[in-house]
């Protein structure tokens, strides 16, 4: 299981977006996204924060809409290194 407690105080908000729009095809619907940094972020990522951040990374490509109201892997999507050394419990 995913320690996303650690996650969230050890990685960039960046790459925990990249991580949460690639575990699954389908990506991430935001409302879940923006629960998971409201939960686990300690308030450091606000809500406007949040958007203002996917909406950089979708103009860089790193992710892109999945028509559903959320967040997957765009054409310049690249795991980050916590999940390629599977850290936090990731498999």
């Amino acid at each position: 299981m995913t320690n996303f407690k650690q996650l969230f105080e050890h990685e960039t908000i960046q790459d925990i977006v990249l991580f949460l729009s690639g575990r699954n095809e389908e990506g991430i619907a935001h409302p879940r996204l923006d629960g998971y940094t409201t939960t686990f972020s300690n308030g450091l990522i606000s809500t406007i924060e949040l958007i203002k951040i996917v909406k950089i990374m979708s103009e860089q490509g790193l992710i892109s809409s999945n028509k559903k109201g959320g967040y997957k892997k765009g054409p310049l999507w690249k795991a980050p290194k916590f999940v390629t050394e599977k850290k936090y419990g990731i498999k």
